[in-house]
């Protein structure tokens, strides 16, 4: 199998992980510093029943994508990016487990939007 990323990063795939980690982790906590004060303010209850239909769309997102890249779990295969790896059905539900997460992130911006 031809290694996609070995020729331009230097990094092994779990220390890529381990350097890119607290990157990740800042830009959840400058996000979430921007949203929850936001989120304070708000005072009917349509803009919470549309986070909390964002937040429910998230986490089937992710238990579906979870659900979709267990055979490669199974293969021990942890660090591979896109479906291509995947059989038929695995494959779509990758796709539905990002169009739920694409729907979620598309709530919360717009929900965003509104609140400024």
């Amino acid at each position: 199998m031809k290694k996609l990323f070995k020729d331009w990063i230097p990094l092994s795939a779990d220390m890529l992980v381990q350097v890119l980690l607290p990157v990740i982790l800042f830009i959840s906590l400058w996000m979430a510093s921007i949203l929850l004060p936001k989120l304070q303010r708000v005072e009917s209850a349509a803009s919470w029943s549309v986070f909390s239909v964002a937040v429910v769309a998230s986490i089937v997102g992710i238990v579906l994508l979870f659900l979709a890249r267990l055979p490669l779990y199974r293969q021990r295969k942890f660090f591979s990016f896109g479906p291509r790896l995947l059989d038929g059905p695995h494959r779509r539900l990758y796709w539905l487990a990002y169009c739920f997460v694409g729907a979620s992130v598309f709530l919360l911006l717009s929900l965003l939007a509104v609140l400024q």
